[in-house]
């Protein structure tokens, strides 16, 4: 009312200082009369607006968790934003107090509320309100890329494979456990003979570790015995969470990052498995144990570190004791005839105890003298053969071998060349033989690469990939190789490591130098030229000859470690079979001429270089597959264009990439793979006559292709008549720059848009829609209902779908009118976050299967959404695990009944209820939810351990 009289005073009489001044006084009479009455409305206000901000803090703190992570800062303006959010929200939550404790002060002998106290408090909350609000506004300012998913919890790992056959080994296992529990001890060493299972006891410890939640982080890695101090860094940081350790940073400066992360944590243990000697120097590490510290120069300060722990695994107890500095050490033992029986047995069956061939059997564990490994390739590999196989096998184990190893008896060099032997094809002991040049850890995508070069594989690349992976099962399956952390690569124990390169030199297929061992045969020119591989792997060579003369040589490989190692002019003039060539880690303004000899060359790989001129590859007209992974070079030359037979082109985290000449990538016809992530993005729109770059709609040339990863900077690049069916695998972003975190859920299909301009007639875009698996949207311009805007007949495929920063989204499906709709069929994830006009998740009709397999819901700040889900739809929803709601202030409830006659459906049901299978359900700042279903008094959850 008072405002409405300045309003009339004001408008009568314009510019009359008379009625100016009458304002004023009103103003100044009305302004805290308002305030105190809408003390309450403010106050309200300014809880709503500190959930907000918190939220946006909440992601900014988990972007600055990532900056963090890389070893990188964060900008002051984000540190500016970020101390004026910390300052505004406590501040707001101390007038939520002073609220509460307001409405207990009354005056007039208790009859009112304080009106001076409510005209304070009011004011404070009003001008607290607008500060967030400009706050909020800043935030989107800021490009997070990463949002807050909460995970769900962490799957219990099931025991180490093979390790809870060993009885002998659990007792080791407990009192290892009690040691990292102790006080007394940092540094913990296990050691015993190769194959005596130090490895598996490594990772059952580490599993273990883990589910008792002894420590934060639990880091395992190998360090083999040509240590390499950056990979163990890299390993080490990976396992931390320190995301980025580029190649080229120095030890030193890899060494202060992660000593500046393990500063910030609470316990960790580090596994070092495999150590030699000399090996890695603790030192140069920089790992902060237990109990050090450290006195700052003229200060008696002490400078107090995490509770870090150490557990190394190695051969020698010399190693563990003198050079490492272990403070508590155990030892493993050969098993007793007993339990080596037992192991056999528990693999091949109780056919071990038949007549025919139970004493060959007998002798065979025997032989393999308690060594677990020995006896588990053995049996493996004998498992279905038979009775005279298992009685040559024998003879065999008892026939001394000619090899001799340290460390390794001759029974048991001979166990594993049998198993070895009895590999049932040629191309599965190749692969294997191949696998052991490589070393441990070593990606399967490079073996790949290799064997396709090599003539190895099949055709196309997709067969010959699902080749390599069955190969790779078979050789895991008889325990020549064994399970990684990485489902991406492959490991192999260093004792059949071992066994693999003495079998590989000895039959002239390959010679494997590594670190400063360098085998004579590399010295004898001629007893070189015998070999079909060559492998210099991190190796201390001098130098490199002149000229390499081996007319049987097909594959040769150079990882280097020295910066200034040239490769000479004429290296490659003696080698014409050549047909995989691997340069790592060099440094070359021009490729060697004689490079353009290799016209048998099929897979040439550049990774990790620092490379000038490179024109000369496009001579090499038999080309089918080129990897310039990670190297640094600023043009991809016209001349590659003359590449018409290559299938698999890798520019990946080719950071430097700026130009890719037009027709190059037109002219690729035969190519079915091609990797640009992180890497090129400079496309032009169009051709022209001027362009000087490449444009997307070359990519219509290459109609093999069934592999892409790419970033275009705008959907209006595209062109609408652009081919994507033949495409099976991809990780695509179009509108925002390269993220590589996108597709971490293991989806093949990922695709990322980010669009300010319309999608409606981009039918390129459209048909990939249908394929995507992991889908991920922002901005959206123009689009009011996800699912009818973007692909009316739904999305088949698609597992994951998150939806951020989308003003103008209503609805994420609300079908036409018509039959049941089939929306997300496969769907497991869905991620919501800001969507501030949202209205409704899911509305409408939709069949039974429409939602069968989601498992997650996460919904953030979408303030107009009053319940997740009808009672319909909550009775699809048989396998939903986790449901998370933050930060939206209209929330009511959690399912809707929409219909009538629903009030019991979701409980009087025979069938699987919804609810039963939740295993994390997280409700935060939600002031209206009053319940989950309003009309049902006792909705189960978690397996009806729950009820609400």
């Amino acid at each position: 009312m008072a405002e409405a009289c300045i309003c009339a005073v004001c408008q009568n009489g314009a510019g009359n200082v008379v009625g100016n001044s009458f304002c004023k006084i009103l103003s100044l009479i009305s302004d805290p009369i308002t305030l105190v009455l809408k003390c309450n409305n403010n106050v309200d206000n300014l809880k709503q607006r500190a959930v907000e901000l918190k939220l946006r803090k909440g992601t900014a703190g988990d972007y600055v968790d990532v900056v963090h992570r890389r070893g990188e800062e964060i900008g002051q303006e984000l540190e500016n934003w970020l101390t004026s959010a910390n300052n505004l929200t406590e501040t707001a939550d101390k007038l939520a107090v002073d609220a509460e404790e307001n409405a207990k002060k009354k005056c007039f002998f208790g009859l009112c509320l304080n009106p001076i106290s409510r005209y304070q408090l009011s004011k404070k909350a009003k001008e607290n309100s607008e500060a967030i609000v400009h706050l909020v506004g800043q935030a989107s300012e800021f490009d997070f890329p990463l949002s807050r998913i909460p995970a769900l919890p962490k799957e219990v790992a099931a025991p180490v494979k093979g390790f809870e056959g060993f009885y002998s080994r659990k007792d080791v296992l407990e009192r290892i456990m009690e040691a990292l529990q102790s006080q007394s001890s940092s540094i913990i060493g296990v050691h015993g003979m190769p194959g005596m299972g130090k490895t598996m006891l490594a990772k059952e410890i580490k599993r273990k570790a883990e589910q008792d939640k002894l420590f934060d982080v639990v880091v395992m890695t190998l360090v083999s015995r040509n240590a390499d101090l950056r990979n163990v860094q890299v390993e080490i940081a990976h396992g931390l969470g320190l995301d980025l350790l580029p190649y080229g940073t120095r030890p030193q400066d890899a060494a202060e990052r992660i000593k500046g992360k393990l500063k910030k944590m609470k316990k960790v243990l580090i596994i070092l498995d495999d150590s030699w000697e000399p090996g890695i120097d603790l030192a140069e590490l920089r790992i902060p144990l237990r109990n050090e510290s450290k006195t700052t120069e003229g200060s008696s300060s002490r400078e107090e570190y995490a509770e870090c722990k150490i557990l190394l695994t190695s051969r020698d107890s010399n190693v563990l004791s003198d050079l490492m500095g272990s403070q508590q050490n155990f030892s493993l033992h050969q098993l007793e005839f007993e339990e080596a029986w037992e192991s056999l047995k528990r693999i091949v069956g109780d056919r071990a105890e038949r007549d025919d061939i139970h004493s060959a059997a007998i002798e065979i564990v025997r032989e393999c003298g308690g060594l677990p490994l020995a006896i588990t390739t053995m049996a493996k590999a004998l498992k279905n053969k038979h009775p005279y196989e298992w009685e040559d096998a024998v003879r065999i184990l008892k026939r001394p071998s000619s090899e001799n190893f340290d460390g390794i008896s001759a029974n048991v060099y001979s166990a594993i060349e049998l198993s070895y032997s009895h590999l049932e094809s040629e191309k599965l002991k190749k692969t294997f033989l191949l696998c052991c040049l490589m070393g441990h850890r070593y990606s399967i995508e490079f073996l790949l690469m290799v064997g396709v070069g090599l003539g190895l594989f099949a055709n196309t690349m997709e067969q010959a990939r699902n080749e390599v992976l069955t190969l790779i099962s078979k050789l895991t399956a008889s325990s020549l190789l064994i399970d990684d952390y990485d489902n991406d690569r492959f490991d192999m124990h260093d004792l059949i490591h071992d066994v693999a390169v003495s079998i590989t030199s000895r039959d002239r297929h390959g010679l494997l130098l590594t670190g400063d061992h360098v085998p004579k045969e590399w010295s004898d020119m001629e007893t070189r030229k015998d070999f079909e591989w060559i492998c210099l792997r991190y190796s201390n060579v001098d130098g490199l000859p002149e000229e390499l003369e081996s007319l049987r040589l097909t594959l040769f490989r150079l990882a280097n470690k020295n910066p200034s190692l040239q490769i000479p002019a004429n290296f490659f003039k003696g080698m014409p079979r050549l047909k995989v060539l691997d340069l790592t880690h060099m440094h070359m303004s021009s490729l060697p001429s004689s490079i353009c000899l290799l016209q048998n060359l099929h897979t040439l790989c550049l990774d990790q270089s620092v490379l000038g001129d490179i024109r000369i590859i496009g001579e090499l007209k038999n080309l089918e597959i080129l990897s310039l992974l990670q190297s640094d070079f600023e043009e991809l030359p016209g001349e590659l264009g003359q590449l018409t037979r290559l299938k698999l082109l890798d520019l990946s985290d080719c950071a430097k990439l700026k130009i890719i000449p037009p027709c190059v990538l037109a002219n690729m016809s035969g190519l079915e793979e091609l990797y640009l992530g992180n890497s090129f993005d400079g496309w032009e729109v169009e051709e022209n006559e001027n362009q000087r770059n490449a444009s997307i709609a070359e990519l219509k040339h290459l109609k093999e292709l069934t592999t892409l990863e790419v970033c275009i900077p705008d959907i209006r690049m595209i062109p609408k008549n652009l081919f994507f069916e033949n495409l099976k695998k991809f990780k695509i972003f179009i509108g925002r720059k390269w993220e590589g975190q996108y597709g971490s859920s293991g989806s093949s299909r990922v695709l990322n848009l980010h669009l300010n301009a319309s999608i409606n007639s981009n039918y390129s875009v459209k048909r990939l829609l249908k394929k995507t698996e992991e889908l991920h949207l922002r901005k959206l311009a123009g689009i009011n209902n996800v699912v009818d805007e973007l692909n009316t007949e739904g999305f088949p495929d698609l597992k994951y779908l998150r939806i951020r920063s989308a003003p103008e989204v209503q609805h994420i499906i609300k079908p036409a009118e018509g039959g049941p709709f089939n929306a997300f069929p496969s769907l497991e994830k869905l991620f919501l976050q800001n969507l501030i006009n949202l209205e409704k998740i899911f509305q409408g009709r939709f069949r039974d299967t429409a939602f069968n397999n989601l498992r997650t819901i996460t919904i953030e700040s979408c303030h107009r959404v009053k319940n997740l889900f009808s009672s319909s739809i909550a009775r699809q929803l048989l396998h939903l695990q986790e449901i998370s709601v933050t930060g939206c202030s209209n929330m009511e409830e959690i399912v809707d009944d929409e219909e009538q006659g629903s009030r019991n459906d979701i409980v009087e049901t025979t069938e699987p209820k919804f609810g039963e299978v939740l295993r994390s359900l997280r409700l935060q700042h939600l002031p209206k939810l009053s319940s989950l279903n309003k009309s049902c008094r006792r909705m189960p959850l978690f397996n009806e351990q729950v009820f609400y």
